[in-house]
């Protein structure tokens, strides 16, 4: 598989909420880039939904992110835990800083 990512991933565990037009789903982060996240669920949602995503980054600090899914594994075999890869979208400058300051912290 080529990779296609523009932006280099770091590991990064945050508890996370996906939610969707089909509902909520609680999740972990596995990894991240100024780009997108790949995080675990055992209900991934279906490619090309549109997604609200709220990562707890602290017990006091949480952000919010719209994006999309551009990917998903439905199989634990690849990363060890099923689950789906969403691209960033319509991301405000305080967001942006956020995640590049988490990942520049690792």
């Amino acid at each position: 598989m080529n990779e296609k990512r523009q932006s280099p991933r770091i590991e990064k565990k945050f508890k996370s909420e996906v939610h969707s037009q089909d509902g909520m789903t609680f999740s972990t982060t596995i990894d991240m880039s100024s780009g997108g996240i790949f995080i675990s669920t055992p209900e991934p949602v279906e490619i090309g939904s549109e997604v609200n995503l709220s990562i707890k980054l602290s017990n006091k600090e949480e952000i919010e992110i719209k994006g999309i899914v551009r990917w998903m594994d439905e199989s634990e075999m690849k990363h060890g835990k099923a689950g789906m890869g969403i691209e960033f979208v319509e991301l405000n400058s305080e967001q942006k800083d956020k995640i590049n300051n988490i990942i520049k912290s690792t």
